[in-house]
């Protein structure tokens, strides 16, 4: 399956898994004594060096390590 989404160009170099990973992302917070809750208006952030892991091989790493090399003609991911 080619992903076009949020998961596009990205792919496991070490199992070729391409369906699922776990990012460590950024987000506001709202917290109080009793939790925290992702606050109004927010949303999750990750780019490139955020450290992914593969959850079917365990590889971890940036997520740049992750990306996919482009078919297109001269075009790198």
């Amino acid at each position: 399956m080619t992903n076009q989404n949020c998961l596009a160009g990205v792919k496991c170099p070490k199992c070729g898994n391409e369906n699922r990973f776990l990012v460590v992302a950024t987000i506001l917070a709202d917290v109080t004594d009793g939790g925290a809750d992702i606050a109004d208006g927010s949303d999750f952030h990750w780019d490139d060096a955020s450290m992914t892991r593969c959850p079917d091989c365990d590889r971890d790493g940036p997520l740049s390590g992750f990306r996919a090399p482009s078919t297109e003609k001269g075009i790198a991911q």
